[in-house]
């Protein structure tokens, strides 16, 4: 199902360092070396027949613990505060305080190990329920596939550096770049079939990111597209504000009143039959 655990087993020295480093482990394998398959498995569920909201619940608890003893969180991050008080909770529900105390960790960490076991039989009813379904042939594949680009290597940095010279796109930071959206490629490439091309779907992420970078605030808002179209909100909107970035960066001279007078132009053409 997925890659070895390379992370320190747990130490059971005491019940809360066992709870940390147990919390940690299972991150690392849940999250990390068996992240493809368990996030391919409960995302097909549903349509196995399986109800997957208890394994997501935990796999969501789960990030949260681990972060809150593996970063310092800052009480003024809207994020920070939610992963507090997400880890508060939860450990109210396992031992009845939000703060453990010395004799409140082994309640906790028999919580933590009957929610990993649980959510590990929710991932192999949904694998049983797949070697059942009447598209089993059709799951299986996607699963082989989804598989398949676990172990992708790319070079980002080479292909970022392809795509800004094929844009013309000069002096950015392209190892920023890729630190900022590695993680993001990752995840949409291990979704393509394996069968699909690989180089051509990195190029066309690269090349998306790299638009994303080089595109120049607006001069207009949503609010404004909103009123000279006559439109409402939606994804109209969203069109709209996309071609007025085009219209931009064809014409990065144009003030706010000229970039509206030649969006209601191009818009009423586009709309024409």
């Amino acid at each position: 199902m997925g890659d070895p655990v390379t992370a320190p087993r747990p130490v059971l020295s005491s019940p809360q360092h066992g709870f940390v480093t147990t919390t940690i482990w299972l991150s690392s394998w849940l999250e990390e070396a068996w992240k493809a398959s368990m996030k391919y498995l409960l995302g097909q569920a549903l349509r196995v027949g399986v109800d997957p909201a208890e394994a997501e619940r935990f796999r969501h608890v789960l990030g949260r613990l681990r972060t809150f003893f593996a970063h310092n969180l800052d009480p003024s991050n809207t994020r920070d505060r939610g992963t507090r008080d997400t880890c508060y909770a939860w450990f109210k529900d396992a031992c009845g305080s939000r703060v453990p105390g010395d004799d409140q960790w082994e309640c906790c960490l028999e919580a933590l190990l009957a929610s990993a076991l649980r959510c590990l039989q929710l991932a192999i009813e949904v694998a049983r329920s797949i070697e059942c379904h009447a598209d089993s042939a059709t799951l299986s594949n996607m699963w082989r596939d989804r598989l398949s680009r676990t172990d992708v290597v790319v070079n980002y940095l080479g292909e970022l550096q392809s795509a800004a010279g094929d844009l013309g796109c000069g002096g950015l930071n392209l190892t920023q770049i890729r630190d900022r959206y590695s993680r993001r490629w990752a995840e949409a490439l291990s979704l393509i079939p394996a069968s699909a091309d690989l180089d051509t779907a990195t190029t066309r992420h690269m090349e998306q990111a790299l638009l994303a970078e080089t595109g120049r605030l607006l001069p207009v808002t949503a609010a404004d597209v909103m009123e000279r179209l006559a439109i409402n909100p939606g994804e109209s909107v969203e069109v709209a504000l996309r071609l007025a970035q085009v219209l931009y960066s064809m014409k990065p001279t144009l003030d706010r009143s000229s970039l509206l007078d030649s969006l209601v132009e191009n818009w009423d053409q586009l709309k024409s039959p």
